[in-house]
């Protein structure tokens, strides 16, 4: 993640057994100009929570999930380089829920962040799985907005793939289905895949590249393929790249390659 207000260097968060434990900035050192060093400064502050999980980051503010697996979990807005955070007030939790999820985006042209939230009810076996789609603008709406029925993505957990590209939040249904949400008019609409994608969901990961819409299959033992969807919306534009993995140096190759933490 970038923080954009006060700071133009790159951060990332330490995560611990899926937990957020700490913030670092990455800066580089400038005195070894031959060897330039990447110095970690843990100058930031987050909320004194245990058991914080991400749901994502945005121009600088970081949006937490604590004690998620109760149906007690709270959700937290943070600015880290100030140290301040509040609480986001969440629905009373209903009976029929099983499952909520949660993503987190920011609309650049108004200046506003947007939580979004998953409600999964009961049901059959039998029937489509579908889920809620509930909105929460941050410092506008005084309770979360309903905004309709939505396919609910693939290996659901506390957080779901939010891919923000043009102002718009991807996720992954299936291997066949691509679904955006548009953070400005709040419309959940289907995308085409690459043309003749049969793998598996599991091996699949969306993210953002030179601001375009990415996926990467990950299938296949010896290469790893990337599909960029060159013009937005059009089926014609995906183009796949394919990458050895033993072009890839050992101490950053990982058997899962994840386009998204490249």
């Amino acid at each position: 993640m970038y923080h954009t207000r006060l700071s133009n260097f790159p951060s990332i968060l330490l995560l611990i057994n899926g937990s957020v434990q700490l913030l670092v900035e990455l800066k580089a050192d400038d005195s070894h100009p031959l060897h330039r060093a990447i110095v970690l400064s843990p100058e930031f502050h987050l909320p004194p929570l245990e058991h914080m999980s991400l749901i994502g980051s945005c121009n600088g503010f970081i949006c937490l999930l604590n004690n998620y697996y109760t149906k007690n979990h709270s959700v937290y807005m943070n600015n880290p380089l100030l140290g301040e955070y509040f609480k986001v007030k969440l629905p009373e939790w209903e009976r029929n829920v099983c499952h909520v999820a949660y993503g987190f985006c920011f609309r650049k042209a108004f200046g506003q962040y947007k939580i979004l939230r998953l409600v999964i009810r009961k049901f059959r076996w039998d029937l489509p799985k579908v889920a809620e789609l509930e909105v929460y603008t941050v410092g506008v709406d005084k309770k979360w907005r309903n905004v309709g029925e939505v396919p609910c993505p693939d290996h659901l957990r506390e957080s779901f793939d939010n891919v923000n590209v043009n102002g718009v939040v991807h996720w992954l249904e299936n291997c066949t289905s691509i679904y955006s949400f548009n953070i400005g008019t709040e419309e959940v609409k289907p995308l085409p895949t690459p043309p003749g994608l049969k793998t598996a969901s599991w091996y699949l990961t969306l993210a953002e590249l030179g601001n375009c819409l990415c996926l990467s299959d990950n299938s296949h033992s010896q290469y790893v393929d990337i599909w960029r969807m060159k013009e937005y919306g059009v089926a014609e534009s995906w183009t796949k790249y394919c990458i050895l993995k033993d072009s890839i140096q050992l101490d950053i190759r990982n058997d899962r390659f994840d386009l998204g933490k490249w």
